[in-house]
């Protein structure tokens, strides 16, 4: 009978359960904020306002940054279409320039290459519209996340000494439990998030000064790119850079040739350096979380979880492999 209700259980809680461990986390990453503002008033009080801080923080910027990529995404298939027609290499005339030139214009290939970039803009677009249309059932997770994120802050220690009544794990291997899966969280939000949003922020800066269309796109394309190990931000800026000076090249202007390298030599220094310098500092050396983990768990999440997944994907798998380590291997 149990075991009946806990799969019916399952079914209700399953469309809500990215929700719920998107929650969690938010609770864990706030609970600090609301610590302090439990000093000073009470607990419920608290919980709320980190509650209304945390949804702030969520829909404000959502809303502008869906209605940007929207509008972005159409301009890049435009302006994509119009570098097809007129040509990126009319004016130059070396050999290299020809060989491109003739490959350029051939009619099988353009159409590929249209219905390529055709195909990833509609996606984008159609993706980022879904997010406007599906009002209601975003109006419906906020509202889970909310009281989700309220009864975590509230109830959060004694929901974890309930938890371990039932794994019955000793006392060392509890503690152990509870500080590696600190660890985790810490290395996975500080470590690689927030490194990715700093990466993608300092590089939507640059692009924008640099004069590239559609900075908030490649923005995002990179903030999402710098999470996935051995891939990195890198393959966006570089071969922007290169593009840039190619087109100055091709077109005798000194202009583009000098600003392709400044945006070469800003990505070096300022997006690379927050992967470098402020991703160790962040993460720390305790977290030790293996690439493979992250690479695999961000992938499979996107599949899982859709966009969340990006986040609870390595999320949920680090914590499987220490359970695992501590519940059944006993080291």
């Amino acid at each position: 009978m149990l075991v009946v209700l806990l799969v019916i259980s399952f079914f209700i809680v399953q469309p809500f359960l990215k929700i719920i461990f998107l929650g969690a986390l938010f609770a864990y990453v706030s609970y600090p904020l609301y610590r302090k503002f439990n000093r000073k008033i009470n607990s419920t009080v608290s919980a709320l306002l980190i509650c209304f801080l945390i949804l702030l923080i969520i829909v404000v910027p959502a809303v502008f940054f869906v209605k940007g990529l929207i509008q972005e995404s159409y301009s890049i298939f435009i302006i994509f279409k119009q570098k097809l027609a007129i040509g990126l290499i009319s004016n130059c005339k070396s050999n290299i320039c020809e060989v491109l030139r003739t490959y350029s214009q051939n009619p099988e290939i353009n159409f590929q290459v249209q219905e390529t970039a055709k195909v990833v803009i509609n996606w984008i677009v159609t993706k980022s519209s879904d997010l406007l249309v599906s009002v209601p059932k975003i109006l419906l997770n906020l509202f889970v996340l909310f009281f989700t994120l309220f009864y975590f802050l509230k109830e959060g220690k004694e929901l974890i000494a309930n938890i371990n009544r039932y794994l019955k794990l000793q006392q060392n291997n509890y503690v152990r439990l509870i500080k590696r899966l600190k660890e985790i969280i810490h290395g996975l939000v500080y470590g690689y998030l927030i490194v990715a949003l700093i990466q993608g922020i300092t590089g939507y800066l640059g692009f924008l000064i640099f004069g590239i269309s559609s900075p908030l796109f490649w923005g995002l394309f990179m903030a999402f790119l710098a999470l996935i190990p051995f891939v990195g931000a890198g393959i966006i800026w570089v071969p922007a850079s290169i593009i840039m000076i190619l087109e100055g090249v091709y077109n005798n202007s000194t202009w583009l040739i000098v600003k392709g390298v400044l945006l070469f030599i800003y990505g070096l220094v300022f997006i690379s350096s927050v992967d470098n310098i402020f991703k160790p500092k962040l993460m720390g050396n305790k977290a030790k979380i293996h690439s493979v983990v992250v690479l695999i768990g961000i992938l499979g999440g996107l599949f899982t979880f859709g966009l969340l997944g990006v986040i609870l994907g390595p999320l949920l798998l680090s914590f499987t492999v220490e359970f695992i380590d501590i519940y059944l291997l006993k080291k």
